[in-house]
């Protein structure tokens, strides 16, 4: 195993996920926000902005974060992005990497895969999970920074998924943000921080 950071240019399709899912409305207005760009600026951005990945089995990148990103721009028809490649673990079996990439907090819990076989086999195949798209809606709409915490937005999606039926979501979206931030308020962010507006609201 190997931990030398390594930047190289690669073929976007050929990345491997390590979660199961993106929030298909927020892959969507990544991809409205990348089409307002000019070709250099968009030239620029790859340059400077590496995906994070493994080197592992089967001379495969499994990138760790920047998953809706990568699908948006995948989707755009970017064929070529950088990454950084931050360990090498090929010379681990398949079994091995998964638990290794466990260990180190870089699976997605949602959905609980146990297994790399369980994790789609290309960024083309992420499947939609809207209560991912809720999060980032609700997050906007407080004005929240982006909580850094591995996976949060997952996390809160899981709990929303437990708590509000996806029909209204898809039927009432706006309902759906207020239900959400009251939930996600309530069980999470007892004490907003300054510059999220749920504060003014947790306080009136």
């Amino acid at each position: 195993m190997h931990t030398a950071r390594k930047t190289r240019t690669v073929r976007l399709a050929e990345l491997q996920p390590t979660q199961r899912a993106v929030g298909y409305g927020e892959v969507r207005d990544k991809r409205s926000k990348w089409r307002a760009l000019s070709a250099e600026v968009k030239r620029d951005f790859l340059a400077s902005h590496p995906f994070p990945a493994i080197y592992g089995p089967g001379a495969k990148y499994f990138i760790v974060d920047g998953h809706h990103l990568a699908f948006a721009l995948l989707q755009e028809g970017v064929d070529e992005v950088s990454i950084c490649q931050i360990e090498d673990l090929s010379d681990l079996d398949a079994s091995r990497f998964f638990l290794a990439l466990q260990e180190r907090g870089l699976i997605c819990p949602s959905g609980a895969p146990q297994t790399l076989s369980e994790l789609p086999r290309a960024l083309q195949d992420l499947a939609d999970d809207p209560f991912r798209t809720l999060t980032a809606s609700l997050r906007r709409d407080c004005g929240c920074p982006k909580d850094q915490a591995p996976f949060a937005e997952f996390r809160w999606a899981d709990f929303l998924r437990a708590h509000l039926r996806l029909d209204s979501q898809r039927s009432e979206p706006a309902l759906a943000i207020a239900g959400a931030k009251r939930l996600i308020r309530d069980a999470w962010c007892k004490d907003p921080c300054a510059k999220c507006r749920c504060r003014e609201e947790a306080v009136s």
